[in-house]
């Protein structure tokens, strides 16, 4: 059975869930990149090292941002959102913002700390610099959309 989320099925599954995808545009080319975030009701939040990234998103604030489950082919749940990129600067706001999504990864990484570690193989000139700063932002939501599929076997 193909179908379509609710409003409120679309919102339990954005804060059920951290890991989500941002699109967005530099020079026509579109980029995907993978981030964690909380979703509070109405935005996305979320951080970010200032970068290439961050310098798009302040050029162009339309974005598009993609969370999915997928159990197997037959059995998946995808949400996409609409919306504009806004960085937080207020530093009261900032700062309880940050510290909710601290609060959730953590969280996470207490669950993921008994599988085992992942172990990447970094080159040092990958990693960003150390004085890049610390950009947190909001997706503000203007639209949203959900889609299911779930296979029912047929009763023999």
């Amino acid at each position: 059975m193909l179908g379509s989320l609710t409003v409120s099925q679309i919102d339990d599954f954005l804060q059920r869930h951290s890991f989500g995808r941002i699109g967005y545009q530099i020079n026509g080319r579109i980029y995907i990149i993978p981030v964690t975030y909380l979703f509070d009701g109405t935005s996305i939040i979320a951080h970010s090292r200032e970068g290439e990234k961050i310098r798009a998103l302040r050029n162009q604030q339309e974005v598009c941002f993609q969370v999915d489950e997928i159990m197997d082919q037959r059995n998946w749940l995808s949400v996409l959102v609409w919306g504009l990129y806004e960085e937080i600067t207020d530093p009261q706001q900032r700062y309880y913002a940050l510290d909710r999504l601290i609060r959730k990864i953590y969280k996470l990484d207490v669950h993921q700390a008994a599988e085992k570690p992942m172990e990447l193989d970094v080159q040092p000139d990958q990693l960003l610099a150390e004085g890049a700063m610390n950009i947190v932002y909001r997706i503000r939501v203007l639209e949203k959309s959900g889609r299911f599929q779930r296979y029912e076997p047929k009763p023999s």
